[in-house]
């Protein structure tokens, strides 16, 4: 067993052994010799042995010190040997020549060299080194005292070093005091095509030409002042392969200091393609600044000097036509550019500058300038920055004119978050600053109340003046009830003839009451449209912050709850939400969230009705109708769910779901060969309020389903397309150019008028089932359907009849020559399934010709 060296064994191994050494010494000097010897053994990195070998050539370890366990966390009674003798913690690749070292040691009483690698408890490999001094015991056994110590960070070091050298991309030459080279690494080897026992203890000048070499060309000439490579930065030479050829060579040179010596580290690196790309740069600069000289912007090259002086060192022609100075001018004096920004520009374009120079980040750029002509334009720069050896920083760029586009955004803008007509928000942006409202009521302790106002009859209004007055109409009541709030209030347009008001800052409810009722009563006003005087009156609903609700949709569904209730009282009546209406109010609420359940899970699917030709009875288009196929309650139809959908915002979503499946099947369709049919799609008035996402939609769903746009049909409501036909006709014209057709539903419903509807670029026009149904019984509704059809083929439209269900209906639609129908008589409407197999059978309607010229 080993025995542990400490001075927890009170010094008898150690006095045992300095006994055996030397029997004379007293006992008061083998106490002092055991205190020396256990302080050295305890404050080495590693740890001290004895060693033992027999005469049989056995060895042994009866003496190991305590400090084993801080290097190899082994106790020293437990460090045995294996059958050879060998340690066991030594690692098994380095035994075989540790053991023969022990036995050169013990032939001839030598220094034992140790060095060695060793398995600590815990798996790790730590690195020992050291040395044993052999004495040979009067037995004839011999006996080492020696020291190991922990060498692991050493040798990492050195590998991690030895892995740098070697796997370096660029040459590495260490040279010694006089140049001369002492290592390479395997990339010099390369580059100079010379090996490192070659290079070993020659003059690091073998490595450049005839004309290179100068005894002072390393540290320079002291005496004239010249310098040499060390600490000048890289330098360009001329290297000498062994081979004899010569190649362009960069040399970067520095000093450092080693136990006192001085050494040179040299990284190079053959710059031969580098030195023909500069060549080629400079071959085609002349080209470039022709380029840059016809592009449809400003090329320039700005620089920034580290006192803060800003320059341009290069402008193309383009600042001409941006700023009204010529090139010469700018680059002359810089302050023409800063004198184009207005302050606040100058301040941002400054602070954005100093970013980039610090960051050294791509600089994007977007400012208004004021040119010579007094005109102002919108520039877009993107430039990238570049430090130079004096600290200069320089960015090299191009701007362009982006005023068309950044009208075109801010007009873009305005409609997403503004009405058109009235110019007040939008119910997106009355959302966006609810938000706002609200956190402000719970910090100050306010009350906020959300009124829905409706104009009583407004239709009248439309129906007998037309839009363009109903518009004014509209106009001035939004003036009358702007000036009816406060300062820190919000109106906002909802739709149609419907405004929403959010009213701040009360402290009681008593007052917040007072505010609404004081509102209410200015917005029952005449106003002055077109010469003519109109007695107006309004119907409002309010709901309270946070009695009522605690975000804006649940309030404002509360609020149009009770105007709801107002209107049902008569006209100009102020109604507050109760507990009453709170009984619907939850169903509505229970279904929208049912709803947002449902389009997360796509339970929305389509339903196909075809849509025939009246005169070869063949199917011609077909048109999709939402069903909500919910686990609950089963089946639903669109009644029942479409206007809580519509009121709460879901029917966006609805309608992309319905766009994708529904383009998607029918390119499937397509692909099997089935008659290649447009699908209509109904899209709800709110979604033409929001035009931006709707045709966002579409350009996703076309581009995805890869099915051609003139396979794609969009249905919008009449009373849809008049509650704001300007918008609804720039919105159709969007989707015509995008090879999409439009259709007006349910025609005849609404209040058309004759002078807008020609304006509309549809193709089709669909008469209401209610119409239909009764053109047999009712001589009126005979007259609007032959009214509407007479009408559709002046403006050169299709028109369709839906809800046919009686042959007598078909006859007589045949008869006043209405192009397509759509009903139960030919089909009910399909799943996805069903309508393919009527597709694939090529079913159409039959019937007698009994069609008039």
């Amino acid at each position: 067993m080993t025995k542990g060296w400490d001075t927890s064994n009170d010094g008898e191994d150690t006095a045992g052994l300095i006994a055996a050494v030397d029997p004379c010494l007293q006992s008061q000097d083998v106490a002092e010799l055991i205190a020396r010897l256990d302080g050295v053994a305890g404050s080495l990195p590693g740890f001290a042995f004895q060693r033992h070998m027999d005469a049989d050539g056995t060895l042994s370890y009866p003496i190991i010190s305590g400090n084993v366990r801080d290097v190899l966390a082994f106790e020293p009674e437990t460090m045995g040997v294996n059958a050879k003798g060998c340690l066991h913690v030594v690692h098994w690749a380095d035994r075989d020549g540790h053991l023969a070292a022990i036995h050169r040691s013990a032939a001839d009483l030598s220094t034992c060299v140790e060095e060695f690698r060793a398995i600590s408890q815990s798996g790790e490999v730590r690195w020992l080194k050291g040395a044993s001094r052999p004495r040979r015991a009067a037995d004839g056994s011999v006996v080492w005292d020696g020291v190991l110590i922990d060498v692991t960070e050493g040798r990492r070091a050195e590998f991690k070093l030895d892995m740098l050298m070697e796997h370096a991309a660029d040459s590495i030459l260490i040279l010694d005091e006089t140049g001369a080279i002492d290592t390479v690494n395997a990339a010099a080897e390369g580059l100079f095509g010379r090996d490192a026992a070659e290079l070993t203890g020659q003059s690091f000048t073998v490595l450049l030409t005839e004309a290179e070499r100068r005894p002072d060309l390393l540290t320079g000439d002291a005496h004239d002042g010249s310098g040499g490579l060390v600490g000048g930065g890289p330098r360009e030479l001329q290297g000498l392969h062994k081979d004899g050829s010569t190649f362009p060579l960069e040399l970067s040179t520095s000093e450092v200091r080693l136990e006192g010596h001085r050494l040179f580290v040299g990284i190079g690196r053959d710059i031969t393609v580098r030195k023909a790309t500069e060549a080629a740069l400079r071959e085609t600069e002349q080209r470039l600044r022709a380029i840059a000289g016809n592009m449809p912007g400003m090329v320039f090259q700005r620089m920034l000097r580290p006192d803060g002086r800003l320059e341009f060192t290069y402008v193309s022609e383009g600042c001409r036509d941006f700023l009204g100075v010529e090139p010469e001018e700018l680059m002359a004096d810089p302050q023409l550019f800063m004198s184009a920004l207005s302050v606040d520009e100058s301040q941002r374009f400054l602070a954005a500058l100093g970013r980039s120079a610090r960051t050294m980040e791509p600089f994007e750029e977007e400012m208004a300038v004021l040119g010579r002509d007094g005109k102002r334009r919108w520039l877009r720069g993107q430039s990238r920055p570049t430090k130079r050896d004096n600290c200069d920083v320089v960015w090299d760029g191009v701007m362009i004119d982006v005023t068309d586009r950044r009208v075109a955004e801010q007009r873009l803008s305005f409609l997403a978050f503004y009405d058109p007509l009235t110019r007040l928000p939008n119910r997106p942006a009355f959302l966006e600053r609810f938000t706002a409202a609200r956190e402000q009521a719970r910090q100050r302790h306010t009350l906020l109340a959300v009124v829905s106002l409706g104009i009583d009859r407004f239709g009248v209004i439309n129906a007998t003046m037309g839009h363009s007055v109903g518009d004014q109409v509209l106009i001035a009541a939004a003036d009358v009830l702007q000036a009816s709030i406060g300062r820190d209030d919000v109106l906002a347009r909802a739709s149609g003839d419907r405004f929403l008001m959010m009213i701040t800052g009360h402290g009681s409810k008593r007052e917040l009451t007072d505010a609404v009722e004081r509102i209410h009563a200015l917005a029952q006003v005449p106003v002055s449209v077109a010469g003519e005087e109109f007695e107006i009156s309004s119907s409002t609903g309010v709901a309270l912050f946070p009695r009522d609700g605690e975000d804006a949709e649940t309030l404002i569904k509360n609020a149009e709850a009770a105007l709801q209730r107002a209107k049902g009282q008569g006209a100009a009546t102020l109604q507050f939400f109760t507990k009453e209406m709170s009984s619907n109010a939850a169903k509505t609420l229970s279904l929208q969230n049912k709803l947002r359940r449902a389009v997360e899970h796509g339970e929305f699917i389509p339903y196909y009705q075809p849509q025939v030709d009246l005169v070869t009875g063949s199917v011609v288009g077909m048109e999709a109708l939402v069903r909500w196929k919910s686990p609950e309650m089963g089946m639903i139809a669109p009644g029942e769910f479409i206007p809580v959908a519509e009121e709460s915002g879901l029917i966006d979503a609805i309608c992309e779901v319905m766009l994708t499946e529904c383009c998607r099947q029918n390119k499937e369709w397509q692909d099997q060969d089935l008659p290649a049919i447009p699908v209509a799609v109904n899209v709800s008035g709110r979604q033409f309020q929001y035009a931006k996402r709707l045709l966002t939609a579409l350009e996703n769903t076309l581009s995805n389903s890869g099915l051609d746009p003139r396979y794609l049909e969009i249905e919008l409501t009449e009373s849809s397309a008049m509650r704001d036909a300007e918008s609804a006709i720039a919105v159709v014209q969007h989707m015509k150019e995008m090879g999409i057709s439009c259709a007006i539903d349910d025609f005849g419903t609404g209040y058309s008028s004759l002078s807008v509807l020609k304006r509309f670029p549809i193709s089709k026009l669909k008469i209401d089932r209610s119409f239909v149904m009764d053109v047999i019984t009712d001589a009126n509704d005979a007259a609007i359907v032959d009214a509407i059809v007479a009408m559709a083929k002046a403006l050169k439209m299709k028109v369709i009849a839906e809800g046919v269900e009686h042959t007598q209906h078909l006859e007589f639609l045949r008869a006043l020559g209405c192009d397509q129908m759509q009903g139960y008589l030919f089909s009910r409407p399909l799943p996805a399934e069903e309508m393919g197999k009527l597709l694939a059978e090529g079913r159409r309607l039959h019937f007698n010709d009994r069609r008039r010229a």
